[in-house]
């Protein structure tokens, strides 16, 4: 089998890890030099994450390879890495997600909201955007919520009530509820921890800078900015991308039909649904009783494994899980390398005396909106977060920002960001390509949606987190 390796996008890489190696001797004088040859390690990793000569897990572990080479790590750091909690716990919650969907209750719960709420298409909207709010909670792949369980459902559903591309018939009613759930997903990717792989990654990555955040106090952060929008995105949408079609009577019956196929709940469904309002209850009051989020979620996963509804195999097929347990161990364990060796703590107290006199609270809404608009550069959710959030986190710490309120909004922006591009991640790149949305109606109601998301998420999102005392 010939292997195929990208050569041409290690050029990139290699130019900035050896250029800036070579700079040791003129680094500045406030970094150690173990520091900077861990930053052009660090940063050519980076690189390489974007331009992709092999795949991310192979490219973190090639960096991480040469650090322990050079004596930067020894291989007990190395091999201690992979120990990282925020890791492990978004590995557990992508097996909980494969028990949504092997157990078909994600579907299930899709059926029930259509078939009670699905007389009107505005109403149907906002059923469908309430069922992709509530798998949020659990399934922090926005892959897995779109391409496995929402967009099949939409999709089938358009096209018995006659909206179908392939008649040129998308606009009655397909366009509107696919391009509805595109946005309603990044919205419920930012409103729960859970929600997004990244957000964990976020969080994670300002652990290493000594910010601790629990599920409870991001849900508590996001629920307003996150509510108005599931309020405010489908009325818009509604207005500014008109279905055809105003009412949808025939959607009840059409899932009582499907909810009739699926039959009876199975044991599988009820003990999942056990294990996820279980998972809920310690996400939210488990830090009173002694457990933190990523207990939770090994919790959740080992019942599941015990009471049958995953196997060990079922495990072992989410490459994607054991894929980012990997990679997300290695640019932690850079990223926390960086911070004790002082250059962190270096790079914000520079770039905060850079930007002195200028009030924190700007700094941290110009960083908001770059975060934002950056994300047109970035092909990957996990890549940008991974390449930007600690410097830009540092550089608000920096300048005085409050810890905590500016690691929750940048992370915030980890998720509504997905407003931009057909290729900011998984879920719009599906969406682009299915038919039901032309590309410049993408581009152009991913730009309007991306205005109001930093309106409500940046404006409002400061303005509720003063109320509840988070600065």
């Amino acid at each position: 089998m010939t292997i195929k390796i990208n050569w041409k996008a290690w050029i990139l890489p290699l130019i900035f890890g050896i250029g800036l190696w070579l700079l040791t001797p003129i680094k500045p004088a406030g970094i150690n030099v173990d520091a900077w040859h861990l930053f052009a390690i660090f940063l050519a990793t980076i690189i390489a994450c974007v331009t992709k000569p092999m795949p991310m897990m192979a490219v973190t572990l090639t960096g991480a390879t040469i650090a322990t080479v050079t004596h930067i790590f020894t291989m007990d750091e190395f091999a201690a890495g992979f120990g990282n909690s925020t890791a492990w716990m978004v590995a557990m919650c992508m097996f909980l997600a494969a028990g949504f969907i092997k157990s078909g209750l994600g579907s299930r719960i899709a059926y029930l909201f259509v078939s009670a709420f699905g007389k009107k298409t505005l109403g149907l909207a906002y059923a469908l955007s309430a069922v992709e709010t509530v798998l949020a909670i659990g399934i922090p792949s926005n892959n897995a919520r779109v391409n496995g369980i929402m967009y099949p459902i939409i999709d089938n559903l358009s096209r018995e009530m006659g909206s179908d591309p392939k008649d040129g018939t998308q606009r009655k009613l397909g366009s509107f509820l696919v391009f509805n759930e595109y946005e309603i997903n990044n919205v419920t990717s930012g409103m729960f921890l859970t929600g997004l792989a990244g957000n964990m990654v976020a969080l994670g990555l300002a652990k290493t800078q000594g910010i601790n955040i629990t599920w409870m106090e991001w849900f508590a952060a996001a629920s307003v900015p996150a509510i108005l929008c599931l309020l405010i995105i489908p009325f818009v949408l509604y207005k500014i991308y008109p279905p055809e079609v105003k009412e949808t009577p025939n959607a009840h019956a059409w899932a009582e039909g499907k909810l009739k196929e699926l039959g009876k709940m199975s044991v599988s469904e009820k003990i999942m649904t056990g294990t996820f309002v279980a998972a809920i209850l310690l996400w939210l009051f488990g830090s009173k009783i002694g457990i933190d989020a990523t207990q939770v979620s090994f919790l959740a996963v080992v019942f599941l494994l015990v009471t049958g509804v995953l196997t060990t195999k079922d495990l072992l097929k989410e490459s994607f899980a054991w894929n980012i347990l990997t990679w997300l161990s290695v640019i932690m364990l850079m990223s926390q390398k960086l911070m004790t060796l002082g250059f962190f703590p270096w790079f914000s107290k520079t770039l905060g005396n850079m930007l002195h006199g200028m009030n924190w609270l700007w700094v941290l809404i110009i960083l908001f909106l770059a975060y934002f608009y950056l994300h047109y550069l970035f092909p990957s959710v996990s890549t940008q977060i991974s390449a930007l959030y600690a410097g830009f986190l540092s550089v608000a710490i920096g300048v005085g920002a409050p810890p905590t309120l500016a690691a929750l909004m940048l992370a915030f922006c980890g998720s509504i960001y997905l407003s931009t591009s057909t290729y900011s991640a998984g879920p719009a790149a599906l969406i682009a390509s299915t038919g039901y949305i032309k590309n410049k109606d993408f581009w152009k109601l991913s730009a309007i949606i991306g205005v109001i998301f930093n309106v409500v998420w940046l404006g409002g999102g400061l303005l509720w987190t003063k109320i509840i005392g988070f600065w």
